[in-house]
């Protein structure tokens, strides 16, 4: 399914048919529609709120240790060369 997309700007006929864009009359706008029985995961990429982004953390396996600062900084700059120290 391909969008829509207008830019206009908000006048009395668009606010008065679509009460929701009366704080945006006389500005400029895009409005993008979209097919309204799509599934939710096509209509847009939504980004996780904190709260979700913390329930879908990674348990880390049974009897691994913690990891330490230093064991994540050596992670993040093994990763950065490609593994290659």
């Amino acid at each position: 399914m391909n969008p829509i997309k207008v830019q206009t700007t908000v006048d009395e006929a668009t606010a008065a048919a679509i009460p929701a864009f009366r704080p945006l009359l006389g500005k400029r706008v895009e409005l993008i529609a979209l097919q309204a029985d799509a599934e939710p995961a096509e209509l847009t990429e939504r980004k996780l709120t904190l709260d979700e982004l913390l329930a879908r953390r990674i348990d880390a396996p049974a009897g691994a240790a913690p990891l330490t600062d230093d064991d994540i900084q050596r992670a993040i700059v093994t990763g950065a060369l490609d593994g290659n120290l």
